[in-house]
């Protein structure tokens, strides 16, 4: 049924029974239905003939409805989201139905989180790689890749959509010259001249990686004018402190040269950009970084045996072999192989097929002939009789015997469903989980579904105790007396491990995440609300985040199984005026990638330096404590 909030909304569009509203903009709005058909939920485009002025303007969006569905018909990869249906609903318009992804836009896990790991970012970038490669073999330029047309599915796969002004390299949709896009994520050549090819995408996915990357623009700036004229003029701003995990040096050369001003320079391809960045990481364990590899690998680096493509990448253009005037000679050097006892394996049929092995959920461990090969997704050469066995936490294992010719099914892993009993001194407590309140009271069995993370938490009313605990996959209550407390602190609410070396776990409060090095090492990117582990003992913090220009330490205290929190001060906006001159704003000494015309950054409250170079006297520098929303304005 339409949702009831949206009473001018149809209860149908063509065949698709409409349930709720998406999202809306000023041109279009997107709702989520079902398709009765075959029970599968889809995601249908509406556009607003009635917001387009004009007849050229109306003619245009229309085309463009039209180009995402011829172009996403040429289109099949699992990175990008499929069109399944395109229409017209009387009194309502045109309407695409596509593929509905749960989950979240890429712009906002990057403004906002959750925080991603090293490799879930070296994942969804790979994933991205490998899905604008199949387009630019397709002939396709997309035009328009940023973060805000990538979904991350639940699963943490990115969807790449939106091909609206996507342009197919042997046709003319535009004119030479018209500019399409997002300023932020254009090419200098589609700033200039308004012309693009694939390498054009290519300059885009890499301020994409860099944002993803960094948490931060490589061309920042607060005015459309600003932000052109650095794509066009200025390389891309130094990061610091350094991105965690990837060498200085090595950022900087990669990026120098998928950004690079001339299109010849750059990469040749997403996946050769891709490897490039994986070269300059260092810390990402052996099992990760062939789990990412094994994502780039999808675009054919290994041969197959059996098709011949040009798809996704360049190093797949296998040229015609030179016509041979005799096979004599391979004939006589396989039977020299056959002599010393090497000959039953050629001539066995073709070995070691590379196929791509995926499970539901995803990050299962994946064993070969009971040997341990890496976790899913993963590409992977099988041969005939092969075993795999599938195993991840919480979830029912499966094996599987390969057979040559046939593909490898996506193994869905079912959960381990247990009853729990769940008991707690003194009992009579009431029993939460997940955030629903449970019928009964301590003792109690409960259904505990082993796939799935939990909240646990039980309260006793009088007198005022309660115990609450998380639970990852896999782990159950296993009959334990959960001892309640008085809640009158956080720290009260917790239940010690047992194990007194067990990890406790540090978490933020506050307004913006920050990276975290714990006596020295590097943690990574903590956003408020999260949680990164730490050994029971004490640590010395070292927090930063170069987008707020916030820098501290602190003592940290962990007792096993427990969790600290500490906090970092509220966000202010600054705003920066001089006059009559004007020029660059650096605060503590960073390029905060605006100018002095009354443009505004966002930086964490405390005391700052901002400095102004420009003008005659060639820079000024004021102090500033920052406990709310300020303006700096001063002559230059």
């Amino acid at each position: 049924m339409a949702d009831p909030d949206i009473p001018n909304y149809p209860k149908m569009i063509g065949r698709y029974q409409v349930q709720r509203l998406l999202g809306s903009g000023a041109m279009g709005s997107v709702v989520l239905a079902e398709d009765p058909r075959i029970k599968r939920k889809v995601a249908i485009k509406l556009m607003k003939l009635d917001a387009v002025r004009t007849e050229a303007d109306q003619h245009e969006y229309l085309m463009r409805f039209q180009r995402e569905a011829e172009v996403s018909g040429l289109l099949n990869h699992p990175g990008i989201v499929a069109i399944y249906d395109v229409g017209e609903e009387e009194g309502y318009g045109p309407f695409l139905a596509m593929e509905f992804v749960p989950g979240k836009p890429l712009d906002g896990i990057i403004r906002s989180g959750p925080a991603l790991s090293l490799k879930e970012k070296l994942r969804i970038a790979g994933g991205l790689a490998d899905a604008l490669d199949h387009a630019h073999a397709k002939g396709i330029v997309h035009r328009d890749v940023k973060p805000g047309n990538v979904m991350v599915g639940e699963d943490g796969r990115p969807k790449l959509m939106d091909f609206g002004i996507a342009k197919r390299e042997d046709a003319s949709l535009t004119q030479t010259g018209t500019f399409l896009g997002t300023p932020s994520y254009a090419s200098p050549e589609q700033i200039r001249e308004g012309t693009v090819d694939s390498r054009s995408d290519i300059f885009s996915f890499g301020v994409l990686v860099f944002e993803l990357m960094s948490g931060q623009s490589p061309f920042p700036g607060t005015s459309i004018n600003t932000i052109l004229y650095r794509i066009v003029n200025d390389p891309p701003v130094d990061i610091q402190p350094p991105v965690m995990g990837i060498l200085p040096e090595g950022w900087r050369r990669v990026f120098e040269k998928v950004l690079a001003k001339k299109p010849e320079e750059r990469h040749p391809t997403c996946t050769a950009f891709m490897r490039d960045v994986l070269n300059a990481v260092v810390e990402l364990g052996k099992e990760d970084r062939r789990e990412v590899m094994g994502i780039l690998h999808l675009t054919g680096e290994a041969p197959l045996p059996e098709i011949v493509s040009k798809s996704f990448d360049e190093t797949m253009m296998v040229p015609p072999a030179p016509r041979r005037k005799s096979s004599w000679p391979w004939i006589a050097a396989l039977a020299l192989v056959v002599a010393v006892g090497g000959g039953w394996f050629i001539f066995s049929g073709k070995k070691g097929t590379r196929l791509q092995i995926e499970s539901s959920p995803a990050g299962a461990k994946v064993f070969m002939n009971d040997q341990a090969v890496g976790n899913t997704p993963l590409s992977q050469p099988l041969s005939q009789g092969d075993k795999l066995r599938i195993e991840l936490k919480g979830h029912q294992p499966l094996s599987y015997e390969f057979k040559q010719g046939e593909p490898v099914p996506a193994f869905r892993l079912q959960p381990v469903i247990t009853e729990e009993l769940v008991d707690s001194l003194p009992q009579g407590a009431t029993v939460t989980l997940d955030e629903k309140l449970l019928e009964g009271v301590t003792p109690m069995k409960v259904t505990w579904n082993q796939g799935l993370p939990h909240r646990l938490t039980l309260t006793l009313t009088k007198p005022k105790q309660n115990y609450a605990s998380d639970f990852g996959p896999g782990e159950v209550p296993g009959g334990r007396v959960f001892e309640l407390k008085e809640a009158t602190t956080a720290e009260t609410r917790q239940e010690p491990s047992l194990d007194p070396k067990a990890p406790g776990a540090l978490k933020l409060a506050g307004g913006f995440a920050v990276r975290v090095k714990a006596d020295g090492k590097e943690l990574g990117e903590l956003s408020p609300g999260a949680k990164l582990p730490l050994p029971p003992g004490p640590h010395k913090l070292e927090l930063a985040s170069s987008r707020h220009f916030y820098k501290d330490s602190k003592a940290v205290s962990i007792v096993a199984g427990q969790t600290a929190t500490i906090t970092v001060p509220e966000l202010a906006t600054l705003t920066v005026e001089t006059f009559p001159g004007q020029g660059k704003v650096l605060v503590d000494g960073q390029d905060a990638g605006i100018e002095s015309d009354g443009s505004s950054i966002q930086v964490a409250q405390g005391r700052h330096s901002v400095t102004v170079r420009g003008g005659p006297k060639g820079s000024k520098t004021e102090t500033v404590e920052l406990s709310g929303d300020k303006l700096l304005r001063f002559p230059l």
